[in-house]
């Protein structure tokens, strides 16, 4: 079970907006190199990961001062 507290923020982080870019392109070049069986293998990795999580319970705590 996975606890978040009020520390939550909605204001963008353009830092890691910028860093998470670079992340996506770098794979998505990477990517571009795959064999058929690569591919097929990273896209049955994403569908086993997408679905355990549906596995996590997320418990939202409000801490009241």
């Amino acid at each position: 079970m996975i606890s978040i507290d009020n520390m939550i923020t909605l204001e963008p982080n353009q830092e890691r907006i910028k860093q998470r870019r670079e992340d996506v392109m770098r794979t998505a070049l990477r990517a571009r190199k795959f064999s058929e069986e690569e591919l097929t293998r990273e896209i049955s990795n994403f569908i086993r990961f997408a679905l355990s999580l549906k596995k996590i319970e997320i418990e939202w705590t409000h801490k009241e001062d």
